[in-house]
């Protein structure tokens, strides 16, 4: 079997795979399966263990008897973009994967049992008065805040603490299945951060923590990075915090602060923790507190990510939709770096017109390879054509391309926003027009790009197929990246046509 058919067969069998998972009935099945999974949650309101409270955007679950905070939802931000859909959750559990992820606070030398004081729709208040302990928990005028006082009547030995509390696994509602982007929705990071004065963004795996971390600081702010939403204690600068990350212990991870110095002989009294649960929008974590929007972790290329996101939202300022907003940055890109992709197929059109000539120089020498050599080189240099030229647009776009893939990643923006048929950017494109459009620009553009004089016929048969693969390979892609792919491509094309045109290559074979 040559390698024709084996791509042939590799496609088929591929396509029609992908086009059983695509139909409609599997799509309704996979979106039901996520609302039912947002549903899991199950918490005895009625018998006063737990309290719901909530404000325009968290819906908040607290455990009574240990006042901690057990789940969280984003009511603006709903697991499926149809109507009646619970928001995503940040803190919660699942029964069926035994996942657990929770806040709690208080004084580190007690461990209070509460019962309910007052409650309301925004706020509830906690006692031991036993103890003599109160918890007041509320929502802070910024949104998507929440404060939660622990005080003590006759003071406490000890330390003001907070912390996240997690189990090994993935966040709740993020939808892993390949109708919504499967591996395409993992973080390019997922992990502790910690930030301090001493370092903005210290991070860690959960698998890497061997041994406890610790930093003390003014300041900062320690949090679980996961993809779109998070949560995040913040510190303030009237106090020093000792962060830490804890190892696994029991099957749970801790990471945290006790607030150091901030009592008189070493008691305690009341102290205010403040505590971000919400989604990751870059100029809103800036305003938060210092270096928080660095846990939007775009990968290795962040120095480029960080702006074009930057960028991109104040395009989007006044665009007002984030396709026509990629489009539009991605005209602007290709228009930057115009005269560095100009040359480039200056030089790739001059090795075209020159293709016949090698051709007949390696057939004319084909059992003298040095003379073969010198008198190819002597050619190009001749015409100005140059065999890497075609390389150099691809190497300095690649950084770019890169950047812009993880920043398309982190982007919550992108989630449900929508383009013509496109309901989702941050998904696959439904409908495979784009990945198909993506296959159609690659193989005009392999046309216009002049084939290797004597290149291995293996070879060439790889590379014609090279655009199909390409499209079975975005089929997975979340759209956003889809787009901005074709809109670059056929931008691109349409500047090398008319530079050949214009140097006269185009009739050339």
């Amino acid at each position: 079997m040559n390698i024709r058919s084996v791509y042939l067969v590799l496609i088929v069998v591929l396509s029609l795979g992908l086009l059983f998972e695509w139909t409609s009935e599997k799509k309704e099945q996979a979106a039901q399966y996520h609302l039912n999974n947002a549903l899991e949650s199950s918490f005895d309101f009625v018998s006063g263990e737990f309290v719901l409270v909530e404000n325009e955007e968290l819906q908040v679950v607290v455990a009574v008897e240990t006042g901690a905070i057990v789940e969280t939802r984003l009511k603006k931000y709903p697991v499926e973009d149809v109507e009646g859909a619970l928001g995503f959750r940040v803190f919660g559990e699942s029964s069926g994967t035994s996942f657990a992820y929770y806040f709690k606070s208080g004084f580190t030398s007690i461990t209070p049992s509460y019962k309910l004081q007052d409650s309301g729709q925004d706020y509830v208040v906690l006692v031991d008065d036993v103890l003599g302990i109160t918890k007041r928990i509320s929502f802070l005028p910024a949104s998507y805040e929440i404060s939660i006082v622990d005080s003590s009547t006759n003071g406490v030995r000890g330390k003001s603490f907070a912390g996240l509390y997690r189990t090994e696994g993935r966040a709740l509602d993020l939808k892993r299945d390949a109708l919504s982007g499967g591996m395409m929705n993992n973080s390019s990071y997922e992990g502790v951060a910690v930030s301090t004065e001493n370092d903005p963004y210290s991070t860690s795996r959960l698998g890497g923590i061997d041994e406890p971390i610790e930093s003390l600081s003014r300041s900062g702010w320690v949090a679980f990075i996961q993809k779109y939403f998070f949560a995040a204690i913040l510190g303030s600068d009237e106090y020093i915090y000792n962060y830490y990350v804890l190892p696994k212990e029991s099957g749970l991870f801790r990471m945290g602060y006790t607030v150091e110095g901030s009592s008189a002989g070493g008691v305690v009294y009341e102290h205010e923790h403040r505590l971000f649960v919400g989604p990751k929008i870059r100029k809103d974590l800036m305003q938060r507190s210092d270096n928080l929007e660095l846990a939007i972790d775009m990968g290795w290329f962040w120095f480029l990510s960080q702006p074009m996101v930057w960028f991109m939202d104040i395009l989007n300022g006044y665009i007002n939709n984030w396709g026509l907003t990629i489009i539009v940055f991605t005209l602007l890109i290709k228009l930057v770096f115009w005269p560095v992709t100009a040359k480039s197929f200056r030089s790739m059109a001059a090795l075209r017109k020159i293709t016949p000539e090698l051709n007949e120089v390696k057939e004319r020498y084909k059992d003298d390879r040095q003379k073969q050599g010198t008198e190819t080189m002597k050619l190009m240099k001749k015409h100005g054509a140059n065999p890497l030229g075609g390389c150099l647009p691809m190497l300095i776009q690649m950084p770019f391309f890169i950047g812009f893939f993880f920043a398309l990643r982190e982007m919550v923006e992108l989630r449900h926003s929508e383009l013509g048929l496109w309901v989702d950017l941050s998904a696959p494109d439904p409908y495979f027009i784009m990945p198909a459009l993506f296959g159609l620009l690659m193989l005009l553009t392999q046309r216009l790009n002049p084939q290797p004089a004597g290149m291995d016929p293996t070879q060439a048969q790889v590379m014609k197929y090279m655009p199909v693969m390409f499209s079975v390979l975005f089929i997975f892609f979340p759209a956003a990246l889809c787009l901005y792919t074709v809109v670059n491509t056929g931008v691109q094309l349409a500047q090398q046509s008319y530079l050949y045109k214009q140097q006269g290559a185009l009739g050339s074979d």
